[in-house]
């Protein structure tokens, strides 16, 4: 191995952190939003829920389902791009080395699936929220 390369395996490690780092990164996020939204239903139950938290349920609302709609379509999308890296790994690499890179791909299904699961939540919770408003 010459001084100047560097090994795929290295790379393909690298990116699955990166992806990784992301998900914890997006778990913190969905953590504060989440508490957010339980704030604004107990404000709901006690019926203290000003006309600006009102207008941010609403708004909300319909960013996520338009969010929610990006996610479904961007997995839809994400399936065969998958799929033909899958292939194409396993075709120009031995199965051990296309298993080490596989890795990427596996991570990277996680971290879209987890991102439709959050948005179907938060959608969820705002639909609820967004019941009897007016």
């Amino acid at each position: 191995m010459e001084s100047g390369n560097v090994p795929l395996e290295l790379v393909s490690s690298f990116l699955s952190i990166v992806i990784l780092i992301g998900l914890v990164f997006r778990y913190y996020q969905y953590k504060k939003k989440l508490t957010v939204l339980k704030g604004l239903s107990d404000l709901k139950e006690q019926k203290k829920l000003t006309q600006e938290d009102k207008e941010f349920i609403k708004s909300n609302y319909e960013d996520y389902q338009y969010s929610f709609k990006i996610e479904e379509s961007r997995i839809k999308l994400a399936y065969p791009v998958f799929i033909l890296i899958a292939g194409l790994l396993t075709a120009f690499f031995s199965f051990k080395e296309a298993l080490i890179h596989l890795n990427v791909v596996v991570v990277a299904y996680i971290y879209l699936q987890i991102n439709k699961i959050h948005t179907r939540n938060f959608l969820a919770l705002l639909k609820e929220l967004n019941k009897d408003l007016d």
